[in-house]
């Protein structure tokens, strides 16, 4: 049985092949991800593993043509997969919403703290020479207030970690019906983000969350707050991010993931002091990694055995089958 691992971050797939082979699975590498690269691997494939690739309506039906059973996605979100289309051809889709909340929570409060603290600026100061106190730019934490988008488990996550440092929170999120946090609960992005002095994004890509955070929403802060982007990169506009860093507007930028990546080399947020950017490496341990391949794999295995899955995305898939 062919499985078709679209791309991958990781520096081996034994974990995959481990799960796999014993079922007669067996692991091919795509030769590219490109979506006619794509509408030619994925036939004869009965599953498809996939990390970044975007796998479009075109893909779908080349694996539906094929026989695919699932598409397991190595990740939290699924936006690079046509969901719609795969339910339509009968292909489950699976993902791991839950694998690396604590290491995105440890990172996110990580780049937190080295923008309020001013540890990244002061470090590349030591590093050109200097030895200066950055007086005026640093703040205490204990009564700043945080605004988090989205408080699903990454953004509770956050929030238990900042109210440890005594900051006070806001939150909003549409989709949570009953609030149940300790964080007052704004209406708006607009009402959240007024009055805070940390902003921590922690929404899914959707119409109406790309660029939440843009000139029209930056004018609305008045207390020119520190971003922080560990969700999806195109939540944040980075030129006018970069522009209102440039005039101080905003206190800081950190961004784990960009609306390119990596972004263009000559991007200003590269090279702003007080613009901290890490390559997408939120999601990253040693122990998220090994589980986040083991699981997506054991999708796959349970799709080839005939077995329910544990994560679907498109349960009514699974509903048509039995």
């Amino acid at each position: 049985m062919r499985v078709l691992v679209t791309d991958h971050v990781f520096s081996d797939l034994e974990r995959e092949r481990s799960i796999l082979e014993p079922l007669g699975g067996e692991l091919v590498l795509a030769p590219g991800t490109s979506e006619q690269e794509l509408v030619e691997a994925v036939r004869g494939s009965e599953a498809m593993l996939v990390c970044y690739a975007k796998i479009t309506a075109p893909v779908i039906a080349a694996a539906a043509d094929a026989g695919c059973r699932v598409i397991s996605r190595y990740g939290v979100g699924y936006d690079n997969i046509d969901v719609g289309a795969a339910t339509e051809s009968g292909i489950l889709v699976t993902y791991v919403p839950d694998y690396c909340v604590e290491e995105v929570a440890d990172h996110a409060m990580a780049l937190l703290l080295a923008l309020a603290r001013g540890v990244h600026p002061a470090a590349l100061a030591v590093r050109a020479g200097e030895w200066t106190v950055p007086h005026g730019t640093v703040h205490r934490l204990r009564g700043a207030r945080l605004a988090l988008i989205g408080v699903g488990a990454i953004g509770r996550a956050v929030l238990e970690r900042a109210r440890a440092f005594g900051i006070e929170a806001v939150g909003f999120d549409p989709y949570v019906e009953h609030w149940d946090l300790d964080a007052e609960r704004a209406e708006t992005v607009a009402e959240a983000v007024a009055e805070a002095d940390f902003i921590s994004l922690h929404a899914p890509l959707t119409d109406q969350t790309r660029h939440v955070i843009d000139a029209d929403s930056i004018a609305l802060m008045q207390r020119a707050p520190i971003v922080v982007n560990t969700a999806r990169g195109p939540l944040v506009d980075m030129d006018a991010a970069a522009e209102a860093l440039a005039d101080g507007r905003l206190g800081g930028v950190a961004l784990d993931v960009t609306e390119v990546e990596p972004p263009p080399r000559d991007h200003p947020l590269r090279e702003h002091p007080r613009a901290l950017l890490t390559p997408h490496m939120g999601f990253y341990s040693v122990e998220a990694q090994a589980e986040l391949q083991r699981r997506a794999a054991d999708e796959v295995a349970r799709a080839l055995r005939g077995d329910p899955p544990y994560r679907p995305v498109n349960p009514q898939v699974v509903a048509g089958r039995s």
